[in-house]
C-alpha cells in the first residue's frame, strides 16, 4: 500500500487485483496500464481521494471508481452488522441499458437533418442517455506546478505568476480561453505538517483539472526530491518482514509506535497513526507550538525513515518512499503521454557543482539516488526541447535579483517558459478547435448540443449513485410503458433521491421503450436550465429538431411555448414514442417565472411527461390545485434497513476502511434521519477524519448536519475564508472560475501571507482546500463554454445562505467590484499579476462572464437596476447580445419583478422576446431586427433616439431598405412549404443598382431597382424560365423549358430562339462573347457553338466518339472552355480554347473524379478549380487547381471534411469552399496555403457568391437549414455582417462592395434590400437609371406566338 499515493502488493501481485488495499489506484489519472515501474509508483492512495458521492465533478474524481462502481463484497467486511447490511442489494433490479447494434434502425424516421449527424451528436439529441460519449472538456488550460521544493524555486515560480502568467492569460481570454495556475507549493503550515494532506490535495486538484481542462505540467527540478514523506499503509506482509528482517529494538518500537494494524482494510494492512497521538502539540492553535511539534515530528520522519531504508529491500523502498514532486510527476508525465508533450522541465544547473557531503546520511542517500533514478527517466519520457538546463553561479540563499548573473539568469528563465507555454497553448487551442469542440451541425447551433452535453453528463454521473426504491422506479416504468395521457408528478422533500432515481430511469429508459426520443433537464446545473423560459425554449427547440430537422423560431415568452409545446408534441408522436424527465423544477432561480400553466394536463398519445418537485415548495402548491391526485407519486421513506444500506455502501465508497467505532456511530445516528442525503452528508465527513483522532457527531437532522459540515470546515480551513469563499459561490449568477476564484481571494486580507513569496500564496491552497472538502455539493456550471464551480444540492445552497446572510452584500460588491474592472485602476504592485482587466470586447471574442454576472450584482447591491446603463445603454446591450444571449438580458430585465416598468423596457423586453431566436444565432443582428421592430411603431424620447441609431448604426449592419414587408407572423411549430416566388436573381452588368430576377412558376422576369425595392420592367408569360445569363445591360439569354431564348429586358421583347432543344438533366450553356455562346447538345456528345443574332448553330466540337459530357464552365473573358466527361474512367477535364475551337488539355488523376457540379474558373481563364475524390474511398472529397496555361496540377487542399460550394476570386487570388461542417476555408492561390477559416454557420455552406470586385463573398446554406446570410471580406478574413430572416431564403444576390445584399423570401411577393450600413463605409454611387424612360414601370405580357 504505501504512502498516501502506493501499494506494496503491486510488487507481489499485479495481476490480483482483488488482493490490493483498499487505497490501490484511486490517485491513477488514466485507465490504460503503464509500465511495471510506473504502476507501483502510481498505486499511492489517499483513503477518500478522488471519490464522489453525487455527479460532481467540481471535486476529485476518481476515474477506476466511476466506472466500475463496485463496492467490496459482504463477506469481506470485518464488521459483522456492517457485513449484514451490504447484503442487502444496493442496485436496481434492471437490465443493462440496450446496446447500439440497432441504431441505424432507429434513426430511419428522424429528419434528415438528424440523421446526418454524427452519431455521438444524434445520441444527443435523440435522448440516448447511456450511449453518448461526454466530455466537459471545455475552453480552460491549467498549468500545473510541480516543485521539488517550495523555497528553492521560489524566484522561478515568482517569475512564473508575476510575468509570464499575466500576459499570457490576457491572451487566452481574448481566444476566449481560461487560463488558471495551480501552483500549492509555497512552504505553508500544510506543508510543514510533513503528513499526507498535503499530497493527496495536489493530486486530488490535478485529478479534478484534468477532467475538465488540458493541463500543461511546468516542472522546477534540480538537485533535491523535496520532504521525505513516511508511507501512509504497509502491507502486513511487508511489515512482518520488516520487523523480523531487524533485531534492534530501537527500531522495531519505532515501527510499532506510529504504524498500527487496520483490520477493517481489504486485505490487513498497517496504518500510520494520528500523528497528534504521540505529538499533541500538533493540533494546537497555537504557531510557537505547532512549530515546535513540526520539528519534533520531522525528527521523528528521520528516524523512521532511517529505520524503513534499513529494513526495506530496494524494490519496497521504491514502492513505499516517495516525495510529493515524485507522485505529481508520475501522474502527469509517466501517465500521459498528452501531458508528457506539453510538459517543459527547467534544471537549474549550478557552477560550479555544490558539493555533496562527505559523511550522507542514509534518508540523504536515498533521496539522492531517487532523484537520479527520476532525473533519468525524465530524460527519458521528455523530447530534448521540454528540457531547459540553464548553468547560473552557485548561491547558498538562492537566486537573487540583486545579483547581476542571476537577474539575467531569471530572464533566461521567463524567455523559455513563456516561449514553451505558448506554443503549447496554441497547439492546445488547435486540437479543440478540431478535435474536442462541440460545433454547429446541419442547423443546430451549438449551443442546444453543449446543453445536452452537460445534461447527459450529469445524468450518466447520477445514475451511478446509491438508490433503492424498487417499487418508485417500477411505478414511473409502468408510467412510461401505459397509455395513459396524464404527466406525472414525483413529490419528495428535498434530499430523499429524486434527482438519482429520475437519472436511472433516464439511462434505462430503452429497455422499456426502445425506439422512444428522451428528453430530459436537471434544473440548475448550467446557464441554460436555471430558468422556466430556458428550459422550454432548449425542450422546444429539441422536440422541433426531432420532428421537423430544424428548430423553433418561436417568441421566448412562456405564453408562446404554453401555445407551441401541444402542437409540437402532438406532430413528434405519430414517429416515436417519447418521454420528457424534468427534475427538480421548483429550483428554478430567482430571475425565472414559476409559471406552471404550460404544463399540460392532457398529453398527446406516444407521449410521457415526468416532472419531480420538492413537497411543500410553491410550485407543488400550484400543480396540486390544477392537476388530479391520479398525476401524482410520492417518494416513500427508507426504512432503517435501506438508509443504513445506502449510508455504509457511501461510508465505504468514500473510505474504502473504517473502524467500528464510527461504525456504530453512525448507524446510530441513521435510525434517526433516514433522508438519503443524510445518510451521504455524514458518510462524507467520515472521510475528513479517517487518518485523524476525531471523534464524529452525527445531527439527527440534514440542516443540522449540513450546519456542522460548515463548522467542522470552518476548523479546518478558517472561518472568514470559508465565509468569504463559499458566499462568492452562493452569491453568483452562473458560478466562478477557478481563476476567477484566486483573483477574488487574492484581493482579500484574509487570505494574505507576509512569509510566503507572494502574497496571495494561501489562496492558492486554501480553494483547492475548500474544493476537496465539498465535492460531492459542488458542480462545474457551463455558461458560453466557460465552466464555473456551482452548489450541486439545493439544501446546501440554502445552508451556506443562513450561516453566512451577513456575508452577502460583501460578496455581491466584491463580485461587483471585481466585474466592474475596480482593481484594474488600482495601484496594488505586489498583486498585479492576479489583476484581470474586464473590458466588454478582448478584440474577437466577449467578456461573457462579465455581461451575465454585472447586472445580477448590481441588482442586488439595490442601485437601481431599470434605469442603470445594463438596460438603459444600446451600446451595452448589443453587446451583451453578441457576447452573451438575449435570454440573460430577459432575465435582467426579470429581475426588477415589477408589474409597471418603464416603456423602453417594455419595448426592449417585447422586442428580445421575439427575436430571441435569430439574436442567439448571432448578436450582430440587433440594430437591423430592432429597426425593422420599430418602424411601424409610434416612436418618442428613447425610441426614437434608438431608432436613429439604429438607422445608422455604430457598427456594420445590414438594414433593411423596405422592413414593411417583412413585418409577417410565422408559424413555428410546423414546417410550412411557403410559395417561391423567386427562384434566381441575377446582376446586371455593370450597374450597382439593378437585378433581375427569375420566377419559374409565375413565369416572369422583373428587372428590380434596389434602392427603390420595386419592379422597374416586367416580362410575363415567360415560358418556364429557370436560368439566365445577362448579354449586356439589357440583353440576356433565358432558358425556358429545354430552349434558349433572348430577350430584351429594356423594351419588354422576344428577339430570337437559338435552334435546338437542351438536355433535359443537364441543360447547361455560357457565353463567348455578345453575339456567341457554347451550349451542351442534347446528347451531351458535343458543344454547340451558337449564334446569338441568327439562332444558328455555326460548328459543333467533341472530345471524341461516345463521350458523355456533364459540366459545362466558361471563363468571364469567354475564351476557355472547361467540361467534365462522365464516359472515361477516371473522369477526367476537358479543357478547349473557344478561339480556335482546339482542345486544349484532357485532366485528369489516377484512380480520382472530378466532382464537375463543384468547379469554378478565374474570370481570364487562368485557372480552374474542382473537387475531386479518391474512387472507392469514403475519405472527404479535396480540392484541385490546374494551371490552365501550362495544364499542369497547380495546387492541392484536402480539408477535414467535405467540400460542397466552391469558388474563384482572380482578383483576391484565392479559393473559397463552403464545407459540410458548416466553414468557410478560404485558399491562397500563390503559397498555397490556407488563408482564413470563416466560422458562423451552422450548417453546410452550400452556396458561395462573389461580389463584382472579387473581394467579398456571400455565403449561405442553399437548403436553409441555416436560414442566415454572411457578407465576408475575403481580404481581411473578417465578418461583415449578418442577416437572418423570419422565413426561408429562395434566392440572393450581393451588389458592387457589399453596398445592398438582395434577398427574395418565401413566401414574400416582394424582394428585400439590405443596405450595408456603417462606419468608414465608401459611399455608393447609385444615381444611375434603366434603360428608356418611357418604360419604366412597364409590364408585358408575352406569348409563345410572339417567339415563334
Amino acid at each position: 500500500m504505501g504512502n498516501s499515493c502506493s501499494s506494496g502488493q503491486a510488487h507481489k501481485d499485479k495481476d490480483n487485483m482483488s488482493q490490493r488495499s483498499e487505497e490501490s489506484a484511486s490517485y491513477q489519472v488514466r485507465t490504460s496500464l503503464p509500465s511495471e515501474k510506473q504502476q507501483t509508483l502510481l498505486n499511492h492512495i489517499t483513503p477518500h481521494s478522488g471519490v464522489i458521492l453525487e455527479p460532481s465533478t467540481a471535486g476529485q474524481s476518481s476515474s477506476l471508481q466511476q466506472s466500475s462502481g463496485n463496492h467490496p463484497p459482504p463477506s469481506d467486511l470485518k464488521n459483522p452488522s456492517l457485513s449484514k447490511i451490504m447484503k442487502a442489494t444496493d442496485s436496481m433490479s434492471l437490465a443493462s441499458p440496450i446496446s447500439p447494434k440497432g441504431f441505424e434502425r432507429l434513426t430511419e424516421d428522424v429528419p434528415k437533418e438528424v440523421s446526418s449527424l454524427s452519431e455521438k451528436l444524434q445520441h444527443l439529441i435523440m435522448g440516448r442517455v447511456a450511449h453518448a460519449k461526454t466530455s466537459l472538456r471545455g475552453r480552460k488550460i491549467v498549468i500545473y506546478v510541480c516543485a521539488a521544493d517550495s523555497q528553492d524555486c521560489t524566484v522561478e515560480k515568482g517569475s512564473l505568476h508575476n510575468v509570464v502568467y499575466p500576459n499570457l492569460r490576457q491572451y487566452c481570454r481574448s481566444k476566449g480561453y481560461e487560463l488558471h495556475i495551480v501552483d500549492l507549493h509555497w512552504k505553508t503550515l500544510l506543508e510543514k505538517q510533513q503528513d499526507h494532506e498535503f499530497p493527496e490535495l495536489c493530486i486530488g486538484e490535478l485529478t479534478r483539472q484534468i477532467e475538465v481542462a488540458y493541463v500543461i505540467p511546468v516542472l522546477f527540478l534540480n538537485n533535491s526530491l523535496g520532504t521525505q514523506l513516511l508511507p501512509i499503509t504497509i502491507e502486513s506482509a511487508d511489515f512482518k518482514m520488516a520487523l523480523e528482517s531487524t533485531d534492534n529494538q530501537t527500531a522495531q518500537g519505532l515501527l510499532k509506535k506510529w504504524y498500527m494494524l487496520d483490520s477493517d482494510a481489504q486485505p490487513p494492512c498497517y496504518r500510520l497513526r494520528p500523528i497528534s497521538c504521540h505529538i499533541p502539540g500538533f493540533n494546537e492553535s497555537s504557531l510557537e507550538d505547532r512549530e515546535k511539534a513540526f520539528q519534533e515530528w520531522a525528527h521523528e520522519i528521520d528516524k523512521m525513515l532511517a529505520v524503513l531504508i534499513n529494513v526495506f529491500s530496494m524494490e519496497l523502498r521504491d514502492t513505499y518512499l516517495t516525495t510529493v514532486v515524485e507522485q505529481e510527476v508520475h501522474n502527469t508525465v509517466f501517465m500521459s503521454q498528452e501531458m508528457a508533450k506539453r510538459c517543459i522541465w527547467m534544471n537549474r544547473v549550478y557552477t560550479p557543482t555544490p558539493k555533496t557531503p562527505d559523511n550522507p546520511t542514509p534518508g540523504e542517500e536515498e533521496a539522492i539516488r531517487r532523484l537520479n533514478i527520476l532525473q533519468k527517466d525524465l530524460r527519458d519520457q521528455l523530447a530534448e526541447k521540454h528540457i531547459v538546463r540553464i548553468q547560473v553561479k552557485y548561491s547558498d540563499t538562492g537566486p537573487n535579483l540583486d545579483i547581476p548573473e542571476h537577474k539575467d539568469y531569471v530572464s533566461t528563465v521567463i524567455t523559455h517558459i513563456q516561449k514553451h507555454l505558448q506554443e503549447t497553448i496554441d497547439s492546445i487551442m488547435d486540437e479543440h478547435t478540431n478535435k474536442t469542440m462541440i460545433k454547429p451541425s446541419y442547423g443546430i447551433e451549438a449551443s442546444l448540443f453543449e446543453e445536452l452535453n452537460q445534461q447527459t453528463y450529469f445524468c450518466q454521473k447520477a445514475s451511478q449513485c446509491s438508490i433503492n426504491r424498487e417499487k418508485t422506479i417500477e411505478e414511473i416504468q409502468s408510467y412510461i410503458t401505459s397509455d395513459k395521457s396524464n404527466p406525472l408528478i414525483l413529490v419528495g422533500p428535498s434530499g430523499c433521491g429524486k434527482t438519482t432515481l429520475l437519472a436511472r430511469i433516464a439511462v434505462h429508459c430503452p429497455n422499456k421503450v426502445p425506439e422512444a426520443f428522451l428528453i430530459v433537464r436537471f434544473v440548475g446545473i448550467s446557464a441554460h436550465s436555471n430558468t422556466i423560459e430556458q428550459l422550454l425554449s432548449s425542450i422546444t427547440n429539441q422536440c422541433s429538431i426531432l420532428a421537423f430537422g430544424h428548430k423553433c423560431f418561436c417568441d421566448h415568452s412562456i405564453e408562446e411555448y404554453q401555445k407551441i409545446l401541444p402542437n409540437l408534441l402532438t406532430a413528434s408522436s405519430p414517429q416515436r414514442p417519447m418521454v420528457i424527465i424534468l427534475d427538480g423544477l421548483d429550483q428554478v432561480r430567482e430571475y425565472s417565472s414559476k409559471n406552471t400553466k404550460w404544463i399540460p394536463s392532457k398529453l398527446p398519445d406516444n407521449i410521457k411527461l415526468i416532472i419531480s418537485v420538492t413537497e411543500g415548495s410553491q410550485m407543488y402548491d400550484d400543480l396540486k390545485s390544477r392537476l388530479p391526485d391520479t398525476c401524482y407519486i410520492t417518494m416513500p421513506l427508507l426504512g432503517q434497513a435501506e438508509a443504513k444500506n445506502i449510508l455504509m455502501s457511501s461510508v465505504m465508497q468514500y473510505n474504502h476502511s473504517i473502524n467500528s467505532k464510527i461504525q456504530d456511530c453512525v448507524l446510530k445516528s441513521v435510525q434517526e434521519c433516514t433522508v438519503p442525503l443524510y445518510a451521504k452528508v455524514l458518510a462524507w465527513q467520515t472521510s475528513w477524519w479517517v487518518d485523524k483522532d476525531h471523534e464524529i457527531k452525527p445531527k439527527g437532522k440534514v440542516s443540522n448536519q449540513l450546519d456542522f459540515m460548515l463548522e467542522e470546515l470552518e476548523s479546518i480551513v478558517g472561518t472568514v475564508q470559508v465565509q468569504h469563499a463559499l458566499s462568492l459561490i452562493t452569491c453568483s449568477k452562473h458560478g466562478v472560475t477557478d481563476s476567477e476564484m484566486l483573483d477574488l481571494l487574492a484581493f482579500d486580507e484574509s487570505f494574505h501571507s507576509t512569509t510566503t513569496y507572494v502574497p496571495w500564496a494561501p489562496a492558492c491552497l486554501a480553494w483547492p482546500r475548500l474544493i476537496k472538502h465539498l465535492a460531492p455539493f459542488l458542480i462545474w456550471s457551463l455558461s458560453g463554454g466557460m465552466l464555473g464551480i456551482q452548489w450541486k444540492d439545493d439544501l446546501l445552497r440554502k445552508a451556506v445562505t443562513k450561516r453566512y446572510s451577513n456575508s452577502k452584500n460583501w460578496a455581491h460588491q466584491a463580485l461587483y467590484d471585481y466585474y466592474n474592472g475596480k482593481w484594474c485602476q488600482e495601484n496594488s504592485t505586489n498583486l498585479q499579476a492576479r489583476v484581470a482587466t474586464q473590458e466588454n470586447n478582448f478584440g474577437k471574442c466577449y467578456n461573457r462572464r462579465k455581461l451575465d454576472e454585472l447586472p445580477f450584482h448590481y441588482h442586488h447591491l439595490n442601485l437601481g437596476l431599470e434605469t442603470s446603463t445594463y438596460l438603459t445603454d444600446i451600446s451595452w446591450i448589443y453587446d451583451k447580445l453578441c457576447g452573451s444571449n438575449a435570454f440573460q438580458i430577459l432575465e435582467d430585465i426579470n429581475l426588477l419583478k415589477q408589474i409597471s416598468i418603464s416603456d423602453f423596457l417594455r419595448i426592449l423586453k417585447e422586442f428580445l422576446e421575439k427575436r430571441a431566436s435569430v439574436l442567439n444565432y448571432d448578436g450582430r443582428q440587433f440594430y437591423s431586427h430592432l429597426y425593422t421592430f420599430l418602424k411601424d411603431r409610434s416612436r418618442e424620447g428613447a425610441e426614437k433616439e434608438i431608432y436613429d441609431v439604429c438607422e445608422n448604426p455604430p457598427v456594420l449592419t445590414l438594414v433593411p431598405l423596405n422592413p414593411d414587408v417583412l413585418i409577417k407572423e410565422v408559424d413555428c411549430t410546423r414546417e410550412i412549404q411557403h410559395a417561391t416566388n423567386y427562384d434566381l436573381l441575377v446582376r446586371i452588368p455593370n450597374s450597382n443598382r439593378f437585378i433581375v430576377s427569375v420566377s419559374s412558376n409565375d413565369e416572369r422576369l422583373c428587372v428590380w431597382d434596389v434602392l427603390e425595392c420595386k419592379p422597374i420592367r416586367t416580362l410575363n408569360g415567360i415560358p418556364l424560365p429557370t436560368n439566365l445569363i445577362p448579354i449586356d445591360e439589357f440583353k440576356c439569354v433565358v432558358l425556358c423549358r429545354r430552349e434558349l431564348r433572348i430577350y430584351n429586358l429594356n423594351t419588354g421583347t422576344f428577339m430570337t430562339k437559338l435552334k435546338g432543344v437542351m438536355n433535359q438533366k443537364m441543360p447547361f450553356y455560357g457565353l463567348h462573347d455578345k453575339s456567341h455562346l457554347v451550349a451542351l447538345s442534347r446528347n451531351r456528345m458535343y458543344i454547340n457553338f451558337m449564334n446569338l443574332e441568327s439562332g444558328n448553330c455555326v460548328t459543333t466540337f467533341k472530345a471524341g466518339e461516345d463521350r458523355f459530357l456533364n459540366s459545362l464552365l466558361v471563363s468571364g473573358d469567354g475564351r476557355v472552355l472547361v467540361c467534365g466527361d462522365e464516359t472515361q474512367k477516371p473522369f477526367p477535364l476537358l479543357v478547349w480554347n473557344l478561339k480556335s475551337k482546339k482542345l486544349l488539355y484532357d485532366l485528369r488523376i489516377p484512380h480520382h473524379d472530378f466532382i464537375t457540379s463543384l468547379s469554378a474558373i478565374t474570370h481570364e481563364g487562368n485557372y480552374v478549380c474542382c473537387v475531386c475524390h479518391e474512387i472507392d474511398d469514403e475519405s472527404p472529397n479535396f480540392i484541385v487547381v490546374y494551371d490552365l496555361q501550362s495544364g499542369t496540377l497547380f495546387k492541392k487542399w484536402k480539408p477535414s471534411c467535405n467540400t460542397v460550394s466552391l469558388e474563384i476570386s482572380s482578383q483576391g487570388g484565392c479559393v473559397i469552399s463552403g464545407l459540410e461542417d458548416a466553414r468557410i476555408l478560404v485558399w491562397d492561390l500563390i503559397t498555397g496555403n490556407c488563408r482564413f477559416s470563416l466560422s458562423g454557420h451552422t450548417a453546410p455552406v452550400s452556396s458561395l457568391r462573389l461580389d463584382p470586385t472579387g473581394s467579398l463573398c456571400l455565403s449561405r446554406d442553399s437548403e436553409c437549414r441555416d436560414r442566415s446570410i454572411r457578407l465576408w471580406d475575403l481580404n481581411k478574413g473578417n465578418l461583415l455582417a449578418v442577416y437572418t430572416p423570419q422565413t426561408k431564403i429562395s434566392a440572393c444576390e450581393v451588389t458592387q462592395n457589399g453596398h445592398h445584399v438582395i434577398l427574395a423570401l418565401q413566401g414574400h411577393k416582394d424582394l428585400i434590400t439590405l443596405q450595408l450600413r456603417g462606419p468608414k463605409l465608401e459611399e455608393c454611387q447609385l444615381d444611375e437609371t434603366y434603360g428608356d424612360e418611357e418604360f419604366s414601370g412597364k409590364s408585358w405580357q408575352l406569348s409563345d406566338d410572339t417567339a415563334s
